[in-house]
């Protein structure tokens, strides 16, 4: 009885691990109505934000862009292709920064400012490019 158990507890696994092997997984094709809304940062590279720090990204039906990179204000135009997100034309303000938002404002910059990979989970909003990851919460 037990061999048959065992037999059967094998069987199971190289049946199951052979479905698992053949599944695929199919990026989620993120349209930009997706992203037309507000968002707050509340990871940097998978580390959560101290509370201080309150940068938010606001995409709007015509794509303007505004929002807070960590201390200084920015605007500008959001433009969406093949998953990838940029917000060209950035302007922001040059108020003195701590150096903890100093460094979380350089990271936000170097992502929305170049082509980043975007996905959209749920009400999360992820953006990386090959050097950070940021992960936005919707603001509801």
């Amino acid at each position: 009885m037990k061999t048959v158990k065992a037999i059967t507890l094998i069987l199971s696994s190289v049946v199951l691990g052979a479905c698992t092997a053949e599944t695929q997984i199919i990026p989620q094709q993120v349209k930009i109505e997706q992203l037309q809304h507000n968002w707050k940062l509340t990871h940097v590279d998978n580390i959560q934000l101290a509370t201080v720090i309150n940068s938010t990204l606001m995409i709007d039906p015509t794509n303007k862009s505004t929002g807070n990179l960590g201390c200084n204000n920015f605007v500008g135009t959001a433009e969406f292709s093949d998953n990838q997100l940029r917000i060209s034309k950035m302007a922001n303000t040059r108020k003195m920064c701590d150096e903890l938002k100093n460094g979380v404002e350089m990271d936000v910059t170097s992502v929305l400012s170049d082509w980043s990979n975007v996905m959209v989970d749920n009400d999360s909003l992820i953006i990386g490019n090959n050097k950070h990851s940021l992960t936005y919460q919707l603001i509801k």
